[in-house]
């Protein structure tokens, strides 16, 4: 499947955080082949709690439940929102059957279901200001089978926009993507 790019770089984002995260998810695509994809870019930085959280009740009170919900993140916070779904051999943008993020109350979302949106689905969100942060988040949800596949991810600037955190998956696995594709261009320039 050709390779496409996902994530829209803006002007507070570290074009490295960008190319990293598009190297992740090209990985993730390429060994899961989901038939939808939803991506969303969150405005600023968000940290491990976020994954697989579904919502508060009582005052606060933080519930992460066992069938996997849409992260609640408040639609102000959401840049964009994006859905591809596979015809053939491609990916082509449409129009989103269902708005990801909307306005209710944090406890209204403990019942919107992840398995409501898709069979089979990647959803991904990654963080926008990672230029004036000197750090990046993106999350996946693979949803296949009636089963969710989960894994945060932080890249730093101090580490030249390498893993500084994993949850969900190992740190050396997404090292060895970000790296991978760096090996390829050395060895094909030392054949040339």
């Amino acid at each position: 499947m050709p390779k496409m790019k996902l994530l829209k770089e803006k002007h507070n984002d570290n074009p490295n955080f960008i190319l990293n995260c598009d190297k992740i998810i090209q990985n993730r695509i390429n060994l899961w082949n989901p038939t939808d994809i939803f991506v969303n870019r969150i405005d600023n930085w968000f940290d491990q709690k976020w994954l697989e959280f579904s919502g508060t009740i009582m005052s606060g009170l933080s519930i992460w439940k066992g069938e996997t919900t849409i992260p609640p993140f408040h639609p102000n916070r959401v840049e964009s929102s994006e859905f591809y779904q596979k015809t053939a051999e491609q990916y082509v943008k449409k129009e989103n059957p269902k708005t990801l993020h909307i306005y209710q109350e944090s406890k209204d979302n403990l019942k919107r279901y992840i398995s409501e949106l898709t069979n089979d689905g990647l959803f991904i969100w990654y963080s926008g200001n990672s230029k004036v942060n000197d750090v990046g988040t993106l999350m996946c949800y693979l949803f296949r089978e009636s089963e969710c596949h989960s894994f945060f991810i932080t890249l730093s600037g101090k580490k030249n926009w390498n893993v500084s955190q994993t949850k969900g998956i190992l740190i050396k696995e997404i090292q060895s993507i970000i790296e991978s594709e760096l090996n390829e261009k050395h060895s094909w320039q030392q054949r040339v």
